[in-house]
C-alpha cells in the first residue's frame, strides 16, 4: 500500500504583508503531481489546511481545489489542525465524502474516529485525530500548571490508544494496514519557529513514548520541519510544510512524505517541493546586500542591515538594491561612550525619564532623535506630576 502524506499547508497566510497563495497553490499542484506520478492508495493531510480560523474565501476555494484534485487520485484522508475551524470541516465532512475526502473536526469515539477504506492495495483502516483542543479536554478548572500538562498530555495519549486498538482490531479481522493521522505535539519534535507559540509549548506536548507500536503508519502534522522523532515505536515521522512559512523556517527544505507498507514493513522518503519561493535572512552593510541577495535567485529576504548611525529613507534605498525584500531591520554597533554614560548613570545620581528613554532607545539598538527627544520632553512638561 502506497501512502502520500503532506500538511500544514496554512493557507491564506501572509508574509509581512505579502500575499502568498500563488506559491502555496503552485506547492500544492506539485504534492498533486507527486500523487499522480506514484499511483498512491490514500492521501494524507495532517492538519493546518488554512491559516485562520475566520475563513478567507480565496483560501478556502484553493483548499478544496487541492484536495479534489487529490481525490482524483485517491481517498485523501484529513484532518482539523489548531488553525482550522472545527466546526466549519465538521458541517462540511458529510458533502466532502461523497467526493472522496474524508475531514474529521473533532475529537470523536474510536469507532466514529477510525475510517475503513477500500483501496487497490488492500483495506486501509486510518484513526483521524485532528487538534485535541485543551478546553475539550476536560482540564480541571483551577489546576496548576505541572498537572494540567501532565493530565492534557495523559487524555490524548488515553484517546490516541483507543484510536490505536480501535484500528488495529479491524485490520486483524479484515486485513489491510492500520494508520493515525494527527495533528498533535508530540515532544522531542524540533520546531521551525512559524508555529503558534502558544501551541508548542510543553502543556501542549504528547510524550513520543506514550504513541502506539502496534500502527503501521504514524502521519503526524503540527510542525513544519520535515523530521522522524526519537522514540517513536511505531513508523511515523512529520511530513512537514509543502512551503516555508516564516524567516525561522529558513533552510527549510519543503516535502511531501511518500509511505509504502508491505505486509509488516513500512518504509517511508521525503519527495521534495520547490515551487515556491525559498526565503533567505541576509545581514550586511547596505552596499553589499545586493551582492548576497544575487546569490538566492527568487527568493524573499528578509535584511539585516548593518550601519553607524540611523539613516533617512532606509526601506526604500534597500529596496533599490533588494526589490524582493519584505523585512528591513537596522542594525548598529553598541556605541562605547554610549555605554560609558549609562555606566555613569548608574554608578551616580538617579536617572531622569529623559535619561531613561533613552537609554531604552539604545538597549533596543536605535537611536534617539532630536524631534523625538523634543516631543518626549513636552509630554513631560505637560503632565500633571500627580498621575
Amino acid at each position: 500500500m502506497k501512502l502520500l502524506h503532506t500538511g500544514d499547508w496554512h493557507l491564506g497566510k501572509r508574509l509581512f504583508g505579502i500575499e502568498r497563495l500563488d506559491e502555496a497553490e503552485a506547492a500544492l499542484a506539485e504534492v498533486a503531481e507527486i500523487a499522480e506520478r506514484e499511483h498512491v492508495d490514500a492521501v494524507i493531510v495532517a492538519g493546518d489546511l488554512l491559516d485562520r480560523r475566520i475563513v478567507d474565501p480565496e483560501a478556502f476555494g484553493a483548499c478544496l481545489r487541492a484536495m479534489e484534485r487529490l481525490a482524483r487520485v485517491a481517498p485523501v484522508l484529513a484532518v482539523a489542525g489548531n488553525h482550522d475551524d472545527p466546526d466549519l470541516w465538521i458541517h462540511l465532512a458529510p458533502h466532502l465524502a461523497a467526493s472522496g475526502i474524508h475531514v474529521a473536526g473533532r475529537v470523536r469515539a474510536p469507532a466514529d474516529a477510525v475510517i475503513t477504506l477500500g483501496t487497490p492495495a488492500g483495506p486501509l483502516h486510518a484513526a483521524l485525530l485532528p487538534w485535541p483542543e485543551p478546553g475539550r479536554m476536560a482540564l480541571d478548572m483551577g489546576a496548576s500548571v505541572e498537572d494540567a500538562r501532565v493530565r492534557y498530555a495523559d487524555r490524548v495519549a488515553s484517546v490516541i490508544g483507543s484510536y490505536a486498538r480501535e484500528a488495529s482490531a479491524r485490520r486483524r479481522s479484515e486485513g489491510g494496514a492500520a494508520i493515525l493521522v494527527g495533528h498533535v505535539m508530540v515532544d522531542k519534535a524540533r520546531a521551525g519557529g512559524g508555529e503558534r507559540e502558544l501551541t508548542m509549548g510543553i502543556t501542549y506536548a504528547v510524550s513520543s513514548a506514550a504513541l502506539p507500536a502496534d500502527l503501521d503508519y504514524i502521519a503526524l502534522g503540527h510542525v513544519h520541519r520535515p523530521q522522524t522523532i526519537p522514540g517513536l515505536a511505531a513508523p511515523g515521522r512529520y511530513a512537514g510544510s509543502p512551503m516555508a512559512l516564516d524567516f525561522s523556517d529558513e533552510g527549510l527544505a519543503p516535502s511531501a512524505c511518500l509511505v509504502e507498507i508491505v505486509g509488516d514493513r513500512t518504509t517511508h522518503r521525503l519527495e521534495p517541493i520547490a515551487s515556491a519561493r525559498p526565503l533567505v535572512r541576509l545581514r550586511a552593510p547596505l552596499d553589499r546586500l545586493a551582492e548576497l541577495a544575487a546569490q538566492h535567485p527568487g527568493a524573499w529576504f528578509a535584511c539585516d542591515v548593518d550601519l553607524p548611525a540611523p539613516m533617512m529613507d532606509l526601506v526604500r534605498m534597500v529596496r533599490d538594491e533588494v526589490p524582493d525584500a519584505i523585512r528591513i531591520e537596522p542594525r548598529y554597533p553598541d556605541a562605547p561612550e554610549a555605554q560609558a554614560a549609562s555606566g555613569e548613570a548608574q554608578a551616580g545620581a538617579p536617572a531622569s525619564l529623559t535619561d531613561l528613554y533613552e537609554e531604552w532607545y539604545r538597549r533596543e539598538g536605535r537611536s534617539l532623535s532630536e524631534a523625538q527627544a523634543e516631543a518626549f520632553a513636552a509630554a513631560l512638561a505637560g503632565a500633571d506630576p500627580g498621575d
